[in-house]
């Protein structure tokens, strides 16, 4: 969180709180490089992904939260290095005469080294007591022919939440979580500074064990098409996996495979069976279901062949309309010799198309990649 100061809440909701990995190493001579970390903690969550494909979460940071403040400096940074605060450690340094302000009238009043903390401090705590009490309050409403309600008395809540809440001092708890802690036995894991407070909470855990080692650079596809929000990245990334194999998958079955139809082809049925295929589509919502088997429009005019799910040869028949996505994704041409074709442009409307071959491309991408 950067520490929040201005930026603070009162209440935070697990299940919108970011994540963080946390590697342990019996000796520093243990400790890899950055990319060999990474790689490690991909194939824990490549596991994780397996168990739950809508889940987000990669090892892929771009955006980062966390950094070192220089202890040279006097002022240090919080709120996502939105705000500077005046950081003196006035009862040790010697170097520091003397401080005051209006609230202090030397530095023997100051407790804590961040000179702001003692009046955000008063404030927050005043803050944080007065939404527990509110949110505590039932109102009595008497109605009648009410649209929702209908007719008569009921006691009820002026505030409802769904999720875990957190106060700020328990989400900071968060830090002492660490690798070899939790057990194996147990689906919960407390949440404490090795004593008991009120502040103690539950969250639910669950251990993954990854025995396998996968390819770094599938891993990254696979990645990067997890933590992407838009269904044409995502497929593009995905299909990376596929085309990785379009040599190796035609030489392992012993078949020839010239042109990029072929190939896909081939690394479907090098991967998956017929069956496997029909019964993962099967698995899946109906009205995505619905979406995989009909043709649907392009911004182009055009359209892309829905998927015969009776097909006799239903690996041919999906390998068909990869093929077609592919196009319809990779190139932005007009035409093609002359001919109208296929377009799936990044907009919203766009990709709703591809939304729902998500769960089919990812499933192909993991197979591929554990083989």
């Amino acid at each position: 969180m950067g520490e929040p100061i201005v930026t603070s809440q009162a209440f935070y909701f697990l299940e919108r709180l970011d994540s963080v990995a946390r590697v342990r190493f019996e000796s520093s001579a243990d400790v890899p490089s950055e990319r060999d970390m990474e790689y490690v903690i991909d194939n824990y969550l490549f596991e994780y992904s397996k168990k739950y494909p809508d889940s987000k979460l990669t090892s892929k940071i771009t955006e980062f939260v966390y950094w070192r403040d220089d202890p040279n400096d006097h002022y240090f940074r919080y709120d996502w290095q939105l705000t500077e605060c005046l950081v003196l450690d006035a009862l040790n340094d010697e170097t520091i005469v003397d401080y005051k302000d209006p609230n202090h009238p030397s530095k023997d009043y100051i407790y804590d080294w961040c000179v702001f903390k003692p009046y955000f401090q008063e404030a927050f705590e005043e803050y944080q007591a007065k939404l527990r009490s509110a949110m505590s309050i039932r109102a009595t409403v008497t109605t009648k022919d009410h649209s929702s309600l209908g007719t008569g008395e009921f006691d009820l809540p002026i505030i409802k939440v769904k999720g875990q809440l957190l106060a700020l001092d328990q989400v900071e708890m968060l830090e002492v979580i660490e690798p070899g802690r939790p057990k194996g036995d147990s689906s919960d894991y407390v949440v404490s500074r090795g004593m008991e407070s009120d502040s103690n909470f539950s969250i639910r855990q669950e251990l993954i064990t990854a025995t396998s080692y996968h390819d770094e650079q599938l891993l990254a596809y696979y990645f990067s098409a997890i933590k992407d929000s838009s269904p044409v990245s995502q497929f593009k990334n995905y299909y990376n996996v596929l085309e990785y194999f379009f040599e190796h998958a035609p030489t392992t079955l012993g078949v020839i495979a010239k042109i990029e139809k072929e190939q896909i082809q081939a690394v479907l049925r090098w991967a998956v069976t017929s069956d496997d295929l029909l019964s993962k589509v099967r698995s899946l919502p109906g009205e995505v279901i619905a979406g995989i088997t009909k043709s649907q429009m392009t911004s182009s005019g055009e359209e892309i062949s829905g998927v015969n799910l009776s097909a006799s040869d239903l690996i041919g028949e999906y390998a068909s309309h990869v093929y077609q996505l592919r196009n319809a994704c990779i190139h932005s041409k007009k035409t093609r010799r002359g001919v109208v074709t296929p377009r799936i442009a990044p907009s919203t409307a766009e990709e709703k198309i591809l939304a729902g071959e998500m769960p089919i491309m990812q499933w192909l991408a993991v197979k591929c990649i554990e083989r």
